[in-house]
């Protein structure tokens, strides 16, 4: 996730499209799958599956790189696509130091996020006549176990966030946002629908699972719609916790909860366990246990690494 730094810089629809053209656009370069994402007015969430990459055949490396400046003339900062064409023909050193020299800006999350949030600030500050960076601080990461129950709970939060903010009832009349482009029909989010599932479902099942999740069962029955999209006020939703009472995991899903934003990991209990082992070091001695089961019982398996308790749900 990242924000903009100013409260007063808003995405317009232009400002929206173009920075999903251009996530869409950096993915491909990169090799990162785009599981889910939603670009708000002033901040953005992305869910992403990035795989190291440590070589790629010279013709597919020119083909990601064609495809990545297109008609536009690459900077000065790095080859022509002529220039690189020429060089990886020839071989020998300088070919050897041009491959790892693109393939460092692939597989790669800092990356990726460093040239698309350049990139977009390049546009956004010649339209408007701005200058500087229009970003807050560094974007903010969460570890997600790459699991049918951790991706399409986070990516279905995703998905709701113009719900919690009142622009819509439905995700998919929200057009900055995966589900909606996936019912819009975009090929690559209609893919990331059954990767979400693990590809255990073809795309029909996946869809109509996944909107399961994001508005229960109850959501296309007779009942007004209205019923069914409004949210739980916080003081009820953690009245209900604390009396141990279990919530339906699409209610949670339409409030803001912090596991999704704080909790640095997220995903079954071993997965949680293997990261904290992973980075032991990065925690304090007196640390014992890894994480916790998210709370209520309505998450299923769900653990987070950070046991977080003040002001979870808003």
């Amino acid at each position: 996730m990242s924000r903009t730094a100013y409260q007063s810089l808003v995405f317009g629809d232009e400002e929206k499209e173009i920075f999903t053209r251009l996530l869409f656009q950096q993915a491909l370069f990169a090799g990162v799958d785009v599981l889910g994402y939603c670009i708000m007015s002033n901040h953005i969430h992305l869910l992403l599956r990035v795989s190291p990459i440590d070589s790629l055949p010279d013709e597919v490396l020119l083909e990601r790189y064609r495809s990545y400046y297109g008609s536009q003339k690459a900077p000065q900062s790095t080859y022509r696509i002529e220039e690189l064409t020429q060089i990886l023909k020839e071989g020998g050193t300088e070919a050897d130091l041009a491959r790892q020299r693109i393939l460092a800006r692939m597989g790669d999350l800092p990356a990726l996020m460093r040239e698309l949030k350049q990139r977009f600030t390049i546009w956004y500050n010649h339209k408007h006549a701005n200058q500087g960076t229009i970003w807050a601080a560094r974007y903010k990461s969460l570890l997600v176990e790459d699991s049918p129950e951790s991706l399409t709970r986070v990516a279905a939060y995703l998905d709701l966030n113009p719900v919690r903010a009142k622009i819509v009832e439905d995700p998919k009349d929200y057009r900055w946002c995966g589900y909606a482009a996936c019912t819009g029909g975009n090929r690559l989010m209609r893919l990331a629908i059954v990767l979400l599932f693990g590809q255990k479902h073809d795309y029909a099942e996946a869809i109509q699972s996944y909107r399961m999740i994001l508005f229960g069962k109850g959501y296309q029955s007779k009942k007004s719609p209205e019923a069914n999209t409004e949210r739980i006020p916080a003081e009820r939703l953690e009245a209900v916790i604390r009396r141990g009472g279990k919530v339906p995991v699409h209610e949670l899903l339409r409030m803001r909860v912090r596991y999704f934003s704080d909790g640095l990991a997220l995903g079954s209990k071993s997965f949680v366990e293997s990261i904290f082992r992973e980075h032991r070091s990065a925690f304090s001695a007196k640390r014992v246990h890894a994480g916790i089961a998210l709370p209520e019982g309505s998450w299923g398996q769900l653990h987070s690494m950070r046991n977080l308790q003040k002001k979870v749900y808003s």
